[in-house]
């Protein structure tokens, strides 16, 4: 999991615990994120598992595109007034940025 991050989304690697590892942080534009790497710690296997909040979606997806991560679809402009990509991690989890646009739907 912790290549995906670092090979796909662009994430460096902060702290490393454990082999394999257990345990790592993740740092990426100002944002950090901890995550537990090892798969007896019973998350759900679909549905998003971290969503993160962008500046600027459309150069994130081309970058995203360009590192080979797999995305579940197109930028997404949502009813609730954000533009979103989702990240398809290797166990399935979904990873999602979204950039506020201030446009909401009624």
């Amino acid at each position: 999991m912790r290549d995906f991050f670092v090979e796909r989304l662009g994430f460096e690697l902060g702290t490393e615990i454990g082999t394999g590892p257990k345990f790592v942080t993740l740092d990426r534009d100002g944002q950090t994120i901890m995550l537990a790497c090892h798969r007896t710690l019973g998350f759900r296997k679909h549905g998003w598992a971290a969503y993160f909040w962008v500046e600027n979606i459309e150069a994130l997806h081309d970058e995203f595109e360009r590192r080979g991560a797999k995305l579940k679809s197109p930028i997404t402009d949502k009813p609730y007034g954000c533009r979103e990509i989702v990240a398809m991690a290797p166990d399935g989890r979904e990873i999602v940025f979204g950039e506020i646009t201030g446009t909401q739907a009624d």
